[in-house]
């Protein structure tokens, strides 16, 4: 055998012996990792945030004053709200402040030998006169209506878009003679003609027991109130509407 030949037999065979003995030892090819794939967080569906609820007072388009309350109506002549007169006023205030938009101008005053201190709260054309009677009198002789805790005054028909009427659908600024056929003449006022009158019973101590009394919503005018100034005819126009009133036996 050549020499040169057979080793290059000799090597070959010995490469592939230890190719074979290599192969043996090597283990398998590792299993290439995966990266996690990124979760993907659904979008969260907004919501959407409820509308307050309107407030029934938005819905005001009248104040109306009747003999014993001052009601708040509607579009459709429905109730919004009602107060009397003999409730704390700090209501019927928080009330008329929204339906305006604003809280009122205050303005307190002096009493009076007829009229008691008093705390004028003001919308434009609409007053409520919030009284300071004696609460421990009050209770001591049963005073109910003939003291009101508050009182409204309305100055013109309407304010701020509010129509500003009594049941019978009165306005300041009405002619006293062209109104004459809607109401009793005889139910007078100390400032004016009473209208939309009820009868209440109260009890009078001095009288001893409860008498039945009459109040309602006065008209008032310049002839009731001592005359017009000068230089201005009365005309017998209905210059501003107040209540509550008694209807007048006698006037001081």
């Amino acid at each position: 055998m050549n020499r040169p030949g057979l080793v290059r037999w000799a090597l070959a065979a010995a490469a592939l012996s230890m190719t074979a003995a290599m192969t043996g030892c090597v283990g398998p090819s590792p299993i290439p990792t995966v990266s996690p794939t990124a979760t993907v967080e659904p979008t969260p569906t907004p919501t959407s945030t409820p509308a307050p609820a309107a407030d029934p007072l938005d819905g005001v388009v009248a104040l109306v004053a009747t003999a014993e309350t001052l009601d708040l109506r509607d579009r459709d002549g429905a109730l919004v709200e009602q107060f009397h007169y003999l409730d704390q006023p700090a209501g019927v205030i928080d009330a008329l402040s929204i339906v305006f938009g604003a809280a009122p101008v205050d303005e307190e005053r002096p009493g009076t030998n007829h009229t008691p201190p008093a705390t004028s709260h003001v919308w434009g054309d609409v007053e409520i006169e919030e009284r300071h009677y004696d609460e421990a009198r009050r209770e001591a002789e049963s005073i109910e209506m003939s003291w009101p805790r508050f009182a409204v005054y309305f100055d013109a028909p309407t304010y701020d878009g509010i129509d500003l009427t009594t049941p019978s659908g009165y306005h300041a600024g009405d002619v006293l003679a062209d109104l004459v056929a809607g109401f009793d003449s005889d139910d007078w006022t100390c400032v004016g003609q009473g209208v939309d009158v009820v009868a209440i019973d109260e009890y009078v101590e001095w009288q001893g027991g409860v008498v039945e009394r009459e109040f309602g919503v006065a008209l008032a005018n310049r002839g009731s109130m001592g005359g017009s100034p000068d230089g201005v005819d009365d005309d017998g126009t209905v210059i501003w509407i107040g209540a509550p009133y008694p209807v007048a036996e006698g006037c001081a």
